[in-house]
């Protein structure tokens, strides 16, 4: 519509995967509707954020719509020649309904009240003491002099305040450009006067000018206008009021502040002439203003704002897991308090940041980063999932630093809910399969080359993609919480129950995210895990507790393979599990006792014995 208005939005065609799949289509139907109740310069009312799961598109879809509109609008209702303003103008044209009181409260009338007090201290302070003005002054708190002050060209305040005739009768005498300030007061004191009436004062108007700047524009009698009361809306009683004509060559721009100086004659305390000046300022609101359509905001910024809520308790999260790293010794040398907190994570990683913030970083995400500077994607783009984008940084920075463990071990949504699932098929005693060292190997390959395959298509063929991409069951558990076609449900769930079997089945064989953060954090800073010489030599109890099997038989860790679970932290500080502290025990428990201590052969590092000296 001419005023800017949206009539109507429907979706023509689209492909969005994840809508129908999780996002009913009914929902993005609504979403879409609901932009008929939009303005061009107000869209903030309409939240992508209501298409949960699916707000990068939505965000999209939403600054297409405000596009189209734009282009409709420029090209079709305002016309070929009369195209939107590029810098403020004044609005001569258009007419809202305003009362007098919302007049004064959003700056459209300026009002200053000046009582005789006040007055009276004026003059004592730019005159001196003594000083008084000539006006009568009975009443210290009774009202001086009450001014308003308006720019009344704008129609939403001239014909306001004055109606519609009466209004365009004082535009009549001003011209197309001309400009008409009107000025009304009440109390003890006239701003008029009455040498606007006298030929020997040239007929202007010596208790008034308008100042803006440097520049005063005297009042003359030419200028004025009698005003007649017939507004539209109820206006104070006003002893005096005048509508001033300025012509456009005035120099007054009604844009910038500009004030209107009324002069109070009086005299000093000797008796000789003295005045004093009392300013009301104004400054024309916006709202009667023609302004440029204001620069867009980029859709990440929308973004980022909508999802600040979201941010924090992600930045918090990634502060903990950063933390619980930093302080691992301390943390795993308690058991019990580690399994607990391990098992709190894991749920907060599922159910937080998986199933309600949709935190779940894929295959396809690594492979459009990698893609980044071969197809010009921009920053942005990056930037219109804030969630991921954050997350994503950390894990880039956790892959430098100890490698890739910190995302796949604690802050991947499908990873944790294998890994729970699996704890409580323990609890319900489905039996748990060993795979050998060797055949762990062979099977490590696969995810190896699904990764490969999976990388090689997004370079070589973008269009399959999301084809290949579906041998990651994220998607389907994660971000549509199995609300697909069976044979997709049906594959994420035949991975879920090979992983009450085979803890963390498809991490450990499929996953081609995890194989490619694997080569990207084989190098890395720092290895914080421990190990003791004995570790794989006399030892292997650490090699069991590794819940992956990524400690290899000579102790060494695979930290290709490491999810860094610290499950073999906890077995590496148990003095009632590692042989050698469990030796160490013993011998202080002996020595406390007082008893004999019982030596162990050269070598032997048998539960409970010392070792010989």
């Amino acid at each position: 519509t001419p005023e800017g208005d949206i009539t109507g939005a429907t979706i023509l065609e689209h492909h969005e995967t994840i809508v129908g799949r999780g996002v009913p289509q009914e929902l993005l139907d609504s979403y879409v509707a609901r932009f008929a109740a939009a303005t061009l310069n107000d869209f903030k009312a309409i939240r992508p954020d209501v298409l949960n799961r699916a707000t990068v598109s939505a965000r999209i879809m939403k600054r297409g719509i405000k596009n189209a509109a734009d282009i409709v609008f420029a090209g079709h209702v305002l016309g070929e020649f009369n195209q939107p303003v590029t810098e403020p103008t004044l609005n001569r044209t258009e007419f809202r309904r305003y009362s007098f009181d919302e007049l004064l409260a959003t700056g459209s009338v300026a009002n200053l009240t000046i009582t005789n007090k006040e007055i009276v201290d004026l003059f004592d302070d730019q005159v001196g003491r003594g000083a008084r003005p000539d006006a009568a002054t009975l009443g210290r708190d009774a009202t001086f002099v009450n001014l308003y002050v308006a720019l009344i060209t704008p129609p939403s305040i001239g014909s306001n305040l004055f109606g519609d005739s009466g209004f365009a009768s004082y535009l009549s005498t001003a011209g197309d450009d001309g400009l008409v300030v009107w000025v009304a007061g009440q109390g003890g004191f006239s701003w008029m006067g009455s040498s606007y009436l006298r030929s020997e004062s040239d007929y202007r108007f010596d208790r008034v000018k308008l100042v803006q700047g440097d520049l005063e524009i005297p009042l003359f009698k030419d200028n004025y206008k009698r005003v007649t009361q017939n507004s539209r809306i109820p206006v104070p009683s006003l002893l005096e009021q005048a509508a001033f004509v300025l012509p456009a060559n005035s120099g007054l721009d009604p844009l910038l502040p500009w004030r209107v100086e009324v002069i109070v004659p009086g005299t000093t305390g000797e008796g000789t002439p003295a005045a004093v000046t009392i300013p009301v300022t104004y400054q024309l609101p916006e709202r009667h203003m023609l302004l440029p359509p204001p620069e867009p905001v980029p859709a990440w910024v929308e973004a980022w704002l909508y999802e600040k809520v979201n941010l924090s308790i992600l930045v918090i999260m990634l502060i903990a897991a950063t933390a619980l790293f930093m302080f691992q010794d301390a943390l795993t040398r308690w058991r019990r308090t580690y399994e607990y907190v391990r098992i709190g994570f894991l749920a907060f990683t599922l159910g937080w940041l998986g199933f309600y913030a949709g935190g779940q970083i894929s295959i396809v995400n690594l492979a459009a980063y990698l893609q980044a500077p071969l197809t010009g994607t921009g920053l942005s783009t990056f930037l219109l999932d804030p969630l991921l984008f954050v997350l994503a940084v950390y894990v880039g920075i956790s892959l430098f630093l100890i490698g890739r463990g910190v995302f796949c071990g604690w802050l991947c949504p499908f990873g944790a809910l294998q890994e729970l699932l699996n704890k409580a098929g323990q609890l319900l005693r489905i039996p748990q399969i060993k795979i050998s060292p060797i055949l762990h190997e062979r099977l490590w390959v696969i995810k190896y080359l699904v990764a490969i395959i999976v990388i090689g298509v997004a370079f070589a063929s973008p269009g399959l993609v999301n084809t290949v991409t579906e041998i990651e069951p994220f998607k389907t558990a994660i971000t549509v919480k199995f609300a697909r076609e069976w044979p997709y449900v049906l594959f994420a769930v035949s991975l879920l129950a090979a992983g009450l079997f085979v803890e963390r089945f498809y991490c450990r064989f499929l996953c081609p995210l995890g194989a490619s953060l694997a080569v990207l954090g084989r190098v890395h800073m720092f290895d914080w895990l421990k190990r003791r010489p004995s570790c794989g030599t006399e030892c292997r109890i650490c090699e069991s507790e590794c819940p992956i099997g990524a400690i290899e038989p000579t102790g060494q860790i695979n930290l290709n393979e490491c999810l860094q679970c610290l499950d073999c932290q906890t077995a590496y500080h148990d003095d009632h599990m590692c042989p050698p502290l469990i030796q160490r025990r013993k011998r202080k428990e002996s020595r406390k006792a007082g008893g004999p201590e019982k030596a162990a052969p050269p070598g032997s590092l048998i539960p409970g014995a010392i070792p010989a000296e």
